[in-house]
């Protein structure tokens, strides 16, 4: 099985396992960059993706004194880059679950923490498991969300797996 984990947006990565090599690269400007890579993983073997789920939480529409046009555009863009990217996945039949940031972190004991430490812990974390990639701000979330997908056990992938793909973990 080859694992993938992704860490959308412009900032993200990608992290693959391959034959027990893990490879990361940052994400994709073109979408047929993305296109490409999944095709040739998907010719490697069976292959499945983690996709980090972003959502909208209310102080990114909020902030004092009201939501700021310039925030709102962002989050639009954002959003968009999202499903864009979801349906390469489509488009290129690979199988992904979606994984909110709270269920892949969970067992990294990050509660709490303002987001520079946790981005500084999730950069240690991902050198302790990866020594042989150099770790950076944006392969670290990746590499995490790989590494969670790979640990993942196959009820957890059944409940979370796109749903025209529900069939091969029955």
């Amino acid at each position: 099985m080859i694992t993938i984990g992704i860490d959308p947006g412009a900032a993200g990565g990608i992290a693959y396992n391959l034959n027990g090599k893990t490879k990361c690269l940052k994400m994709p400007k073109d979408l047929g960059d993305l296109a490409q890579l999944l095709n040739y993983l998907k010719e490697q073997g069976q292959t499945l993706a983690f996709i980090e789920r972003l959502t909208i939480r209310p102080d990114d529409v909020f902030m004092a004194g009201g939501a700021t046009m310039g925030k709102l555009y962002q989050i639009q863009k954002m959003m968009q880059n999202f499903e864009q990217l979801k349906a390469v996945f489509d488009v290129c039949d690979v199988p992904y679950c979606l994984v909110s940031p709270m269920k892949w972190q969970s067992g990294l004991r990050v509660k709490g923490e303002e987001k520079a430490d946790r981005k500084r812990r999730f950069k240690t974390i991902a050198a302790q498991r990866h020594p042989e990639i150099p770790i950076t701000l944006w392969n670290a979330d990746a590499l995490l969300i790989m590494d969670f997908g790979i640990q993942a056990d196959n009820k957890w992938i059944r409940d979370h797996i796109c749903e025209r793909k529900k069939d091969i973990f029955s």
